[in-house]
């Protein structure tokens, strides 16, 4: 089970490496789109077995809008995100059993704030300037953070952070986690990037806080709908959304980070 995890994290790491510093905007573009189909599918099954069922089309074209805005129109992605959500929203209202209209719209407004949001917010950074570059630093920092926590987790934890939700999660996993993600973060914010030193502290605090928040937010929806794995389609790994769950948290702080410091020229 362990070789079988490693092998599809390898695949992985250099199939998302090669896309980020070698594809052009466009294949990029269509890479991120089976992924965030699949995604939402993922997602869209979990709510199913809750009792929401949203209609899924609507979700999907509205995702493509957003995705589609963010990639070659992105000064219009607030309005995109609003028409998206509303449109959204008013497809759940068109329903036989009414009783099933708050529920269902809930649940295909929040996919798209949960998963199609954040990855419009990867390709809006994709497209600025060094865009990879940071995005290949924010990747670093989730994947620093994950494999901290994971080994400190398994060695010396002993202080389960939330049992509920997630057991086999550690205070000091945790906690490790924090601290590595802050040391990389930091030694290569310097090298990387020019702005003031005190953002290459204050970065990686805030994406790790977020993607150890995403991660236990994924772990409570799957509580919610009784499963472990949000499906099967990485060996060893779960589904996609167990893979990019701390991501979906992550991007958004540092999107917003990200567009205080290049508007503010800190």
């Amino acid at each position: 089970m362990l070789g079988k995890r490693v092998l599809t994290a390898a695949a992985l790491i250099a199939l998302v490496l090669a896309l980020l510093f070698w594809a052009p905007p466009w294949l990029f573009f269509l890479a991120v789109l089976p992924v965030g189909w699949l995604t939402l599918w993922e997602y869209l099954e979990l709510v199913a077995r809750t009792g929401s069922v949203p209609r899924r089309w609507p979700v999907y074209l509205a995702a493509l809008g957003l995705w589609l805005v963010a990639a070659w129109t992105p000064g219009h992605l607030l309005a995109a995100v609003v028409f998206a959500t509303l449109g959204a929203f008013l497809s759940a209202v068109w329903r036989e059993q009414t009783a099933e209209i708050l529920s269902a719209a809930t649940a295909g407004v929040f996919g798209l704030l949960y998963v199609a949001v954040p990855l419009a917010l990867l390709l809006d950074v994709f497209a600025v300037a060094r865009g990879r570059w940071v995005l290949f630093y924010l990747l670093l920092l989730v994947w620093v953070g994950d494999t901290a926590a994971y080994f400190v987790g398994r060695g010396v934890g002993r202080h389960p952070l939330a049992p509920v939700l997630s057991p086999g999660k550690t205070v000091e996993g945790t906690v490790a986690s924090l601290v590595a993600t802050v040391a990389v973060g930091f030694w290569l914010f310097r090298r990387w990037f020019g702005f003031d030193p005190a953002h290459g502290f204050l970065l990686p605090v805030i994406v790790n806080v977020a993607a150890q928040l995403g991660d236990l937010a994924e772990s409570a929806l799957k509580r919610s709908a009784g499963v472990k794995d949000t499906s099967g389609l990485l060996p060893g790994h779960g589904g996609l959304l167990d893979r990019i769950d701390s991501l979906l948290f992550a991007l958004p702080a540092l999107w917003y980070y990200w567009s205080l410091l290049t508007r503010g020229g800190s």
